[in-house]
Parts: C-alpha cells; structure tokens; sequence
C-alpha cells in the first residue's frame, strides 16, 4: 500500500508542467556585469568613494583633536574605528569583486550549457 499523498508539502517546481521555463537573459547579466565592474574599478581606484579615498578623509590623528589627554584618548579610538572602517571597507571590496567573479562563472556556464544542448550532435 503506498502511503497518503503528504499535501502539506508544495510540489517540487520542476514538475510543474504549467510553472514558466526558467531563462536567463544572457545580455542583460553582461551589461549588469559590467555596471558591476565599473562600480568595481571607482572603489578601488583613488577617485571620491574608494577606499584610498576613504582612508586620506578620515585619518584622524592626535593633531586633529589636540595634546590634552582626553583629546589623546578620542585620537586612539579614532585610530582604532580608522583601522576598522578600512579593514570593512577592504573586505567589501574584496567580497564585491568575488560576487562578480561569480555571476560572470555561473552566465557563462549557462551559455555553455545551452549552447552544448542545443548543437546538433547527430550525424
């Protein structure tokens, strides 16, 4: 006897003969790859928002806030949150870079792939 039709559990998508084909836009992902890469090169050239440039704005030292000691303290916790910011600032960078490197992987498999199931193999 087979067990009951569990119906609390939705169906498996690809059986789904009425669910839409699954297509990616090859030329709209290249286009978004390249805004990707653009926005890439801004971040990590020298220009407003990189992080050279982040880093020249807001390297605050003991000069910024005076000789006082409790000037010298925030000049420390500034050095510290300075050190911080870039090494989050670097990380992103580092982490945006490799989602591109990703996205451009997983298109041009999916060309690959489709162009290998398309071609006529028959002789």
């Amino acid at each position: 006897m087979l067990p009951p039709e569990d119906t609390a559990a939705p169906p498996w998508p690809g059986l789904d003969k009425d669910r839409p084909a699954v297509e990616l836009r090859r030329d709209r992902i290249k286009k978004l790859l390249q805004a990707l890469e653009e926005d890439l090169e801004r971040l990590e050239g020298s220009n407003e928002g990189s992080l050279q440039d982040m880093r020249s704005l807001t390297n605050l030292t003991e000069t910024h806030f005076g000789t006082w000691d409790t000037a010298k303290d925030v000049a420390r916790t500034a050095g510290k949150a300075h050190m911080k910011i870039g090494a989050v600032y670097q990380d992103t960078v580092a982490k945006y870079r490799a989602a591109i490197n990703l996205l451009r992987v997983a298109a041009y498999n999916y060309e690959d792939a489709e162009q290998a199931s398309t071609t006529n193999k028959g002789g």
